[in-house]
């Protein structure tokens, strides 16, 4: 065992010791330079409050990992290092004393490991009693009247319970601006919008107490008053404060400044947008400042991709972001793959009963080709989506369309039936995620509904509901569990009587792998022109189950971006909602690699059937026509989707 300060006399012993017991060894090092000596393990002693995961983010000594192990030809990286060993003891240290263990101590000790030149590595911890708050004095400088109302207030007295310092918690020096920022926030959504607040701390080491000191000061209630706007180039100033939502006069909250400049940047027109507080006088009047940057006025985005499904898929629109000097949109989209080829145009009103709510007009002409049916529709979408907050967005929308339906004969030598139809539907649809920032995050829940037909209007008349709810587990930074189901119903009076594109289906890259495209389900077998089997076609549902459970590994270590998955996967479709049975359901589990390269994501995935039936291995009266693969799905894709 190797011990601090020791460590000229232990290479003497290694060098003596290899050389008596290992002649070759030490005639092989007299002509090679030895290896440096490399962290092959790093453990944590005594870490009773902390994981070792935790304390391993915070020093920069690092072992290599199981599957950086496996990359034994890559000798560089993880060097042992005495002088950074003693800073990351100082920093381990520190770590603990900021979080209330003032009398934490941390030693190392070394080992040699399976090779001379590996080095195990062991903090031995003492954390000791920490320091626990035994009381808080907060103290106000402000009048009676001004003290009872924020006192009275339930958001303060939420800032109390919410407070990480409260009596007998740990001391913890690295807790102090959480709370500050708690209180500030506070008196700033009260209508301060000057607030101070200071803090200090009288720590008695014998008895491992310590008693807080905060002193709150409000300063005046404010209100708005002035604004200023800067880098403006094609809509006025008025028009911006009219998107920020401030008003002269109106009392000063924190929450309207955040809100004022979510509307100013999510508008379109501004790739840049900032609303804040310049310098100014600390008095009842709050002077803000807008800062915003256009986006160039007319702009063509060009995307594409390959995958497994749709074979290529492209896109190319054209964007005008103030038509007429109006700040509203204007854009005409062309996207296309070998599955859906679809055109339209969109006009869109940013601002429509308030800076939350906007309107889209959006006629549009599509034509899906799907493996039983080709349609071909036109019509017109107009929309209002109300976004109340980045994370939670609501859209009611009415479509109008003219539809032709050609669905595939079972028989090659019947001719395709062909259906005439218009549809007449009111839209309604929900987001939620419970990250502002990244969707990747939480919980994410996507409700929809379409009613089709109401008061007479349109051919068909049905009503379609549909749930997609996702949750999303982070294990570390590099490994994470996706959840996700995805539920559907369709109500009719004659279901079997609704065109082939209305119904449900699942299956595919993005829900069951392992299958098909639309191929889990009930399926009708279709015959060439003589009579043989040929394959057998999805004919939808009126009730779908769908989920998916996946394993997420960043392997950074081999590839910036690079990751692989382990899935497992479920579905199921019904002819009719009654049937519905869960031990039907269909399972598809696999592996797969995905790859954030700078043309987009790259994913491939190879699923492979749990529990097929007949139709989904293609035999058809005993014979077998899938082959040996049948069992096997191979889903890839590049480039974003769109």
């Amino acid at each position: 065992m190797l011990h601090a300060g020791q460590y000229e006399q232990v290479y003497a012993f290694e060098a003596t010791g290899t050389a008596e017991s290992n002649g070759s060894e030490y005639e092989l090092y007299q002509d090679k330079v030895p290896p440096r000596p490399s962290v092959r393990k790093v453990r944590f002693e005594g870490n009773d409050t902390y994981p070792a995961m935790v304390l391993q983010e915070i020093i920069a000594t690092e072992a290599p990992g199981f599957f950086r192990k496996l990359l034994f030809w890559k000798k560089e990286g993880f060097e042992y290092a005495e002088n950074e060993l003693r800073r990351d003891v100082i920093r381990i240290r520190n770590f603990y004393n900021r979080r209330g263990f003032l009398d934490a101590r941390v030693q190392y000790d070394v080992y040699t490991g399976r090779k001379p030149h590996f080095r195990n590595v062991i903090f031995l911890i003492t954390e000791n009693e920490p320091i626990r708050i035994d009381s808080i004095h907060i103290r106000f400088r402000a009048d009676d009247e001004t003290v009872e109302s924020i006192t009275s207030d339930r958001s303060y007295n939420r800032a109390l319970r919410q407070n990480p310092l409260r009596e007998g918690n740990r001391y913890e020096l690295i807790r102090f601006p959480d709370v500050e920022n708690l209180f500030l926030d506070t008196f700033r959504n009260l209508g301060y919008a000057f607030p101070k607040i200071s803090m200090q701390g009288e720590v008695d080491s014998l008895a491992r107490s310590a008693v807080l000191n905060i002193e709150l000061d409000p300063g005046p209630k404010s209100y708005f008053d002035t604004f200023e706007v800067e880098g403006a180039e094609t809509v006025s100033e008025d028009y911006i404060l009219r998107e920020s939502d401030l008003r002269p006069g109106d009392m000063f909250t924190q929450r309207k400044l955040i809100n004022a400049r979510r509307e100013v940047f999510g508008h379109h027109l501004f790739r840049f947008a900032t609303v804040g507080l310049p310098e100014q006088p600390r008095d009842s009047t709050v002077h803000v400042l807008i800062r915003v940057r256009e986006f160039p006025l007319r702009s063509i985005e060009l995307r594409g991709g390959l995958g497994s499904e749709e074979i290529v898929r492209g896109l190319v629109s054209w964007t005008h972001r103030n038509p007429f000097a109006t700040a509203h949109r204007f854009s005409v989209t062309l996207r296309g793959s070998f599955i859906e080829q679809r055109a339209n145009m969109e006009y869109l009103f940013p601002y429509v009963i308030n800076t939350y709510g906007s309107f889209s007009v959006s006629p549009f002409a599509q034509r899906l080709n799907e493996t039983s049916f080709l349609l071909q529709k036109g019509g017109v979408n107009n929309s209002y989506i109300y976004q109340y907050r980045q994370n939670l967005v609501g859209t009611i929308g009415y479509e109008y369309s003219q539809n032709k339906l050609i669905t595939r004969n079972t028989d090659a030598a019947l001719p395709d039936s062909t259906q005439f139809f218009n549809v007449s539907s009111l839209q309604l649809s929900g987001f939620y995620s419970q990250s502002f920032i990244d969707q990747g995050q939480g919980w994410a829940i996507r409700p929809n509904a379409e009613i089709s037909g109401f008061f007479g209007t349109g051919t068909l008349q049905f009503e379609k509901l549909s749930l997609d709810v996702r949750r999303f587990i982070n294990f570390s930074r590099r490994t994470q569990l996706a959840l996700r189901i995805d539920s559907g119903i369709l109500f009719a009076r004659e279901i079997d009587q609704l065109p082939a594109n209305i119904l449900l289906y699942t299956g595919g890259s993005n829900s069951v792998r392992g299958y098909g495209r639309n191929q889990v389900g009930p399926k009708r077998a279709v015959f060439n022109s003589a009579g043989d089997f040929e394959t057998y076609l999805p004919v939808g549902g009126s009730s779908r189950i769908t989920f998916n459970t996946e394993l997420r590994q960043e392997l950074g270590f081999l590839m910036r971006g690079f990751g692989m998955v382990v899935f497992l996967d479920g579905g199921q479709v019904w002819s009719d909602y009654d049937d519905t049975r869960l031990h039907d359901l269909k399972f598809g589990a696999g592996a797969g690699l995905r790859y954030r390269s700078p043309i987009g994501p790259i994913r491939l995935d190879f699923g492979y059937k749990l529990n097929p039936d007949d139709e989904d291995l293609q035999i058809y009266d005993g014979v077998e026509y899938g082959g040996r693969l049948a069992r096997w799905g191979i889903h890839f894709s590049i480039g974003q989707a769109f």
